[in-house]
């Protein structure tokens, strides 16, 4: 009797020592890709770093002014002037559509009942 307690019990140890052994490695490896997606946030956080110097450089007032004065002939800029805005009264208004042209009846709100919508079920008609 003693001899099977025995038995049972070197093979509850070793399947003891197994689990843990395997508990062990699993955490491991786990340890490993927890630094490896550690690694991966730190240099997107100094890529983002990076271009949001970049960006600051990029769209300095001084720097954006020095492109302007070299570029300006050729890309015909020039500041704005207080006489190039108008009022709102001096904008055109809407566009005149031709009667029956189905774009131009939605948007002047007269919407024919009779279009088709394509849904499958006839669209609710």
């Amino acid at each position: 009797m003693m001899r099977i307690v025995n038995v049972a019990m070197v093979g509850m140890v070793i399947a003891a020592a197994t689990w843990t052994y395997s508990v062990k490695h699993e955490s491991e490896q786990r340890l490993v890709e927890i630094r490896g997606l550690q690694r991966q946030i730190a240099l997107e956080k100094e890529t983002i770093e990076l271009l949001r110097a970049d960006w600051a450089h990029l769209s300095h007032p001084q720097r954006l002014q020095r492109l302007v004065e070299l570029y300006a002939d050729d890309l015909g800029l020039a500041p704005a002037e207080a006489d190039q805005f108008i009022s709102e009264a001096a904008l055109p208004g809407p566009p005149e559509f031709d009667p029956g042209d189905a774009v131009g009846d939605i948007i002047a709100g007269e919407v024919d009942t009779g279009l088709s919508t394509g849904a499958i079920d006839g669209g609710g008609r």
